[in-house]
């Protein structure tokens, strides 16, 4: 009798025991968690740099596919096609102004091959600054047409890009000439949810699941925190919303995981569930500047319809790093893990931030998008609404 009792303290101990080395030692379990390895794609490849440039200055460039065929896009710290008052189309992407602004939205007509655009809306006529304007300003993160209408993400983004602690969703019935937004306080605050990307659907959110609009955000920041100032972004987060209640913060649900095969959904911010998990990080203790660098960034999610998958492309100061999935919560997988090395780079050789894909100029089978980036580091200059081809194909 005295021995099954100490047989079960010790089990009881050893139970105990993993328990609190689990604990303990959660941060080094965490950090082996990688997503797997996509078998959906039997190859993927992307050009070395920006194939097909226009005459525009800004980066970011989140967009949408309107109902009047056009390409919707929005730069941050650029005068977009125009500079000044005159509406000048096509000025060079260096050329700069006095109306230098943080924000502008253009509405983009054409093929990759031969674009041509028109800036509607710059700075305070889209949104406004929620923190102290001597450290903050905005920044587009990303945009939905639904219904005739465009709604755009924006944030609030430190000076030094290291912090994001507010953004507010906008929207224009006018196809970008005027914009409305509660303002009396953010939809959202305090570094949760704060880099918004909303899932691309096609032309007009056509190609939609059901009659929500989803959307995909990090907390605290952007990218990396290069000065660790809050913590680096290493989940993908996803939320939904009514069409008609985009502007509603009472309204978005976030994915809480999934129930059986179903996933669930809560009103509660600070109980959303990721829906991808990267722990990699690159250029780890590199003697380059910057090092150590998380892979889940602001990007793009786009669904691909002819091929029925979605494709997140995310970033790091050197890499693309692209995952794919089937549905808008996953599971998502590495397909695509691009390095373009550190600086130098060249107008021939480059990476870059910011990293989307247009729905519009996804090609009939599938299988060619393009992807539109931005840099001016390394001696590389794609500081323009710029695209590059990424070529798939499937097992």
């Amino acid at each position: 009798m005295m021995k099954i009792k100490w047989v079960a303290c010790i089990a009881i101990i050893l139970v105990i025991g993993v328990v609190l080395l689990q604990k303990l030692n959660g941060s080094q379990i965490k950090e082996a968690t990688v997503p797997e390895e996509s078998t959906f794609f039997s190859s993927a490849t992307i050009e070395e740099s920006d194939t097909y440039n226009t005459q525009t200055q800004g980066d970011l460039w989140p967009s949408c596919w309107a109902d009047d065929d056009a390409l919707y896009a929005a730069n941050g710290d650029g005068d977009g096609f125009t500079v000044g008052q005159g509406n000048v189309v096509n000025v060079p992407p260096n050329g700069g102004s006095s109306y230098f602004n943080d924000i502008a939205v253009s509405k983009i007509n054409g093929k990759p091959e031969e674009l041509t655009g028109e800036t509607i809306s710059k700075g305070e006529q889209i949104g406004q600054i929620w923190n102290n304007p001597v450290g903050y300003n905005r920044k587009p993160t990303g945009m939905a047409c639904v219904g005739g209408d465009l709604y755009l993400a924006v944030q609030d983004l430190s000076k030094d890009f290291n912090d994001v602690p507010a953004a507010t969703i906008v929207k224009s019935t006018d196809k970008g000439k005027t914009w409305t937004w509660d303002k009396t306080a953010p939809m959202f605050d305090e570094y949760l949810f704060t880099t918004i990307m909303f899932l691309d659907y096609g032309k007009d959110y056509e190609d939609a699941i059901d009659e929500y609009v989803y959307a995909y955000g990090l907390d605290y920041n952007w990218r990396d925190s290069f000065n660790d100032r809050v913590e680096d972004p290493k989940d993908l987060y996803l939320a939904r919303v009514p069409k008609t209640s985009i502007q509603d913060r009472s309204a978005w649900e976030f994915y809480a995981g999934i129930k059986g095969k179903e996933p669930t959904w809560t009103k509660e911010i600070k109980e959303k569930v990721s829906v991808l998990h990267d722990e990699r990080v690159l250029y780890k203790d590199a003697e380059v500047t910057p090092n150590n660098l998380t892979v889940i960034s602001q990007g793009s999610v786009v669904y691909n319809k002819p091929l029925d998958r979605y494709i997140y492309t995310s970033w790091t100061e050197y890499t693309f790093e692209f995952y794919e999935a089937p549905t808008p919560w996953g599971p998502w997988k590495l397909f695509l893990s691009e390095d373009f090395g550190q600086y130098p780079w060249s107008d021939t050789h480059n990476g870059g931030y910011g990293v989307t894909i247009p729905s519009k100029f996804i090609s009939e089978d599938g299988k060619t998008m393009y992807v539109q980036s931005n840099t001016f580091m390394g001696g590389a200059n794609n500081y323009n609404f710029s695209l590059r081809k990424l070529q798939v194909d499937t097992k």
